[in-house]
């Protein structure tokens, strides 16, 4: 059986892949602040590529928590909160969608065209993502006037929070 040009090599279905890469890899450039950031960066974004063209969930879910990890450490490490809001909105949408695709992929294969479901759960996870952000981040703005420890921890488990809600 051959494959189709709306896969990638014997992994998910192409939308879905390259939308999954590109959003990791827009975040693994946000979060390169230091060495250890660029590391689990790199690694995660790696294991995401290994996961979305072997279809395996393990490898895909071990490299979005260590972009996830990226993102916590760039925080840590003192990186602006709303490059730490952006970093993280794009791991989620790397991990929605890539997930998304992974699912596709097991129930009708990577063969079958399925573009109109993938772009409109893509396009419903950028808005979702997009208008939670903007909230929390206004919100952020309006209490603190300012960049402290607690509002990264408060906008990380909104964007958590609005993960779990996709």
């Amino acid at each position: 059986m051959s494959r189709s040009r709306d896969a990638l090599s014997g992994g998910v279905p192409t939308p879905s892949g390259v939308l999954s890469l590109a959003a990791a890899t827009a975040g693994v450039v946000v979060v390169a602040v230091s060495p250890y950031t660029l590391a689990a960066g790199v690694l995660g974004l790696a294991l995401v590529a290994v996961g979305l063209g072997r279809r395996s969930g393990r490898a895909f879910s071990a490299g979005a928590a260590c972009l996830f990890a990226a993102v916590v450490v760039a925080g840590a490490l003192g990186m602006a909160p709303s490059f730490v809001l952006l970093a993280a909105s794009l791991v989620a949408v790397s991990w929605s969608v890539g997930r998304n695709g992974l699912t596709i992929a097991a129930e009708v294969g990577a063969d079958t065209p399925t573009l109109r479901v993938e772009a409109v759960h893509a396009v419903g996870t950028v808005a979702l993502l997009a208008v939670g952000a903007s909230v929390g981040f206004g919100v952020f703005l309006v209490a603190t006037g300012g960049h402290s420890a607690l509002a990264l921890v408060a906008l990380l488990v909104g964007v958590v929070a609005l993960l779990v809600g996709l």
